[in-house]
């Protein structure tokens, strides 16, 4: 069993018969799902444990290669930066995962791997607890998260006006064409320039990494996007050769002052916006910190990521509908 430890990059000390892996690139450093699903399993009596995989690029075909050949592995989650490359090595993923273009879950059945996304699941509870009614909504990504966001906003606020950013423009053209939205309520944003012009906004939706605390690894080169805001273009970062956040932030504190400065100028004209960041580490992001000068309503992802976490745990361990509230009430 632990010969997965040949192909990851953190060590996993595997003693159950049955386990399951929250597959990313540097899972053992933040996510939260190991937490959330053993909690779970101690509530339902059941020995079987969520493991972190620190995965490579380079490795992840074969990472999936030995868990469809592992008796052991049951299945489990999928995180940055993983959730649309690991589509072309599954089996077959469900059409509403094959729409948003990402999966975050994986069940393990006989030797074939399924995606399934509760993403959209989990977003769309944070949603319910935004009134909105024929506003303009701005979002942030389109990631993998991100993309399972826009669908949830997308089908929650059906009399509201979209703008959607995301710093790689083509990208998400070709995803607002796939989805089949009328172009009358969604405004692709071509650049920052419109993106800090945008006046009126009654609810800005991160749903890109920037702002999540984590170190990240670039040709033994490391970089941290707490630091910052998705208001602020971040081309021109500099990483560092070792984890130093003094370091860091000192060759960087061009882009850092920009993010801010971005940042506060854009809540200056939209005073009254709803602000959800979809990230949970750190609770509060740069984003969100600098919304509260203007004592707008803030929401952070543990919601989201809690019942993405409850729904894939019943995905994979086939816990019927009836039991939801009991893992619920385990993992929170």
């Amino acid at each position: 069993m632990n010969n997965i430890n040949n192909l990851i990059n953190n060590n996993v000390d595997i003693k159950e018969k049955k386990y399951a892996l929250i597959l990313g690139e540097v899972p053992s450093k933040g996510a939260r799902s190991p937490a959330l699903w053993n909690k779970a399993y101690k509530k339902i009596n059941k020995n079987i444990k969520m493991y972190p995989a620190d995965i490579s690029p380079k490795n992840l075909s074969k990472v999936l290669n030995f868990l469809k050949k592992s008796n052991n592995y049951i299945g489990g989650s999928v995180t940055a930066p993983y959730k649309e490359k690991i589509i072309k090595f599954l089996d077959k993923i469900d059409k509403d995962s094959k729409k948003i273009g990402s999966i975050n879950t994986i069940i393990k059945k006989k030797k074939k791997l399924l995606g399934f996304n509760t993403d959209y699941l989990g977003c769309l509870e944070t949603l319910k607890n935004i009134p909105l009614k024929k506003k303009n909504i701005l979002i942030i990504g389109c990631g993998g998260a991100g993309k399972a966001c826009i669908v949830a906003a997308l089908n929650h606020y059906k009399d509201c006006n979209f703008f959607i950013f995301n710093r790689n423009l083509k990208k998400i053209k070709i995803f607002i064409k796939e989805i089949k939205i009328k172009h009358n309520r969604v405004k692709v944003l071509k650049n920052y320039e419109q993106l800090l012009g945008l006046k009126k906004m009654n609810l800005v939706i991160n749903t890109s990494s920037v702002g999540f605390n984590s170190w990240i690894n670039r040709k033994n080169k490391y970089l941290n996007l707490k630091f910052f805001s998705p208001l602020c273009d971040l081309r021109k970062i500099k990483m560092t050769k070792t984890k130093n956040s003094s370091n860091f932030q000192k060759i960087n504190k061009k882009i850092i002052t920009n993010s801010i400065s971005n940042t506060a100028y854009f809540y200056k004209n939209n005073k009254t916006a709803f602000v959800f960041d979809i990230i949970y580490n750190p609770q509060k992001t740069l984003l969100l910190k600098l919304s509260e000068f203007n004592r707008n309503k803030l929401f952070n992802g543990l919601l989201m990521n809690l019942m993405q976490a409850v729904q894939g745990f019943m995905l994979v361990n086939k816990v019927k509908s009836l039991n939801k509230v009991k893992i619920y009430k385990a993992m929170k």
